[in-house]
């Protein structure tokens, strides 16, 4: 199919449209289109979103044309308000292959994560977002799958260096006790302040179990990097 020919139809009509229309860049702003009266088309809305599918044909895996598209799918009229999803799901594997592989930005750009961390450092929130935040983490549950793959990430993360240990001590800005040795005084006064302390059996229990896990984490972690 001449997708080319279609497209050149479409956008030729000199009929002037009735009702509401959109503007179209008949060459589009990201192929080096400009906003010139000439370079500009109204179209109806049904037009203008088959006139953008028709582009993602003619030039295949274009990332702003298919982003510009998904987003025109999504929020469309087409097919009586309901989203028209044989398109929508097209736009999608072809904008997920666009950027898969060596077109990812992330790997284009190879400090474009750390560079987008800098930009946050030193940002604070809101306690209007910090309270949208908590309310939207609120009643989230991990599945099974979720639960073993993050305990498999944890368990597979390489020890940390004593390098990035000092750097995290210059990082926190309440270092407390961080770094710190205590006297044999203030160890003294700490003993006494426990004395006749007594812990439930429950308490103990747990206690026991958190130091097996430890143990066994450490065990792993030693045979898995010696």
């Amino acid at each position: 199919m001449n997708y080319q020919q279609i497209y050149d139809k479409l956008v030729s009509r000199l009929d002037k449209r009735v009702g509401y229309v959109e503007k179209h860049h008949i060459l589009p702003r990201c192929l080096g289109g400009t906003d010139e009266i000439s370079n500009l088309i109204e179209l109806h809305p049904e037009e203008h979103y088959l006139a953008h599918l028709l582009l993602c044909k003619i030039y295949p895996g274009n990332q702003k044309l298919l982003y510009a598209t998904m987003n025109m799918t999504t929020g469309s009229m087409t097919n009586n308000g309901k989203r028209n999803n044989k398109a929508y799901g097209w736009l999608r594997r072809q904008y997920a292959e666009s950027m898969s592989g060596d077109n990812n930005p992330a790997r284009r750009i190879p400090n474009l994560q750390k560079e987008a961390a800098k930009k946050r450092t030193g940002q604070k929130r809101s306690e209007e977002t910090k309270a949208r935040m908590s309310i939207a983490q609120k009643g989230k549950t991990f599945s099974k799958d979720t639960k073993y793959k993050m305990a498999s990430a944890a368990r597979n993360r390489p020890p940390i260096s004593e390098e990035t240990r000092q750097k995290l001590k210059q990082r926190i800005p309440n270092k407390g006790m961080l770094g710190q040795t205590m006297s044999a005084e203030t160890k003294a006064k700490m003993s006494v302040s426990r004395q006749g302390k007594t812990m439930s059996e429950e308490t103990k229990a747990k206690m026991r179990i958190a130091a097996k896990i430890r143990e066994e984490n450490k065990r792993k972690l030693k045979a898995q990097f010696h």
